[in-house]
């Protein structure tokens, strides 16, 4: 199953996360967050998601919400980094978990 988005429910570790790291983000990912809010984006996502497989928006385990995916595609497009360099640097950097609104949740990786 594909989400658009993330629950709203919080984990333990995304308050602490987000009152470290709120002056830590530099400039390029305050004018991309502001962006990246665009509704139209998002749901371009989550329909080329839905696409994957037949049954992927009702069947299957929880896939990574398409607001995630699109924020990891544009870290790992803006560092020019593959993908398994963006999952390491996102995993260590909460800088980084902040911006693509993983917070203190497990990093998304090819499994």
């Amino acid at each position: 199953m594909i989400e658009l988005r993330r629950p709203a429910q919080y984990c333990l570790g995304d308050g602490f996360i987000h009152e470290e790291t709120a002056s830590l983000w530099e400039p390029w990912m305050r004018e991309a967050d502001r962006v990246l809010e665009d509704e139209r984006l998002v749901e371009a996502v989550y329909q080329a998601l839905l696409q994957r497989r037949p049954k992927s928006r009702t069947r299957g385990r929880l896939g990574v919400p398409a607001e995630i995916v699109l924020r990891m595609l544009l870290l790992k497009h803006i560092r020019n980094w593959s993908f398994e360099e963006t999952v390491r640097e996102t995993r260590a950097n909460l800088v980084y978990r902040e911006f693509t609104r993983i917070g203190a949740r497990k990093v998304p990786d090819e499994r």
